[in-house]
């Protein structure tokens, strides 16, 4: 029984370390200059990437840089 206790840990254990999320700050260009926006992670940092960042209507292309 233990065994099976032991095997379980170590196989949760391996499926956690595999799935790291990759994570990047990002910002935009602005007409005043860069703005810093955050770190964005997985699905996220790939959607902001995509579509851009829209402040007051006006939609600016992001970059990120992993760190």
């Amino acid at each position: 029984m233990k065994n099976k206790f032991l095997l379980s840990g170590l196989i949760i254990a391996g499926l956690s370390l595999t799935s790291c999320k990759k994570c990047a700050e990002c910002h935009y260009d602005a007409p005043n200059g860069i703005v810093e926006i955050g770190e964005y992670c997985g699905d996220d940092l790939e959607d902001i990437e995509q579509s851009g960042y829209t402040k007051d209507g006006v939609n600016y292309e992001v970059h990120c840089h992993d760190h």
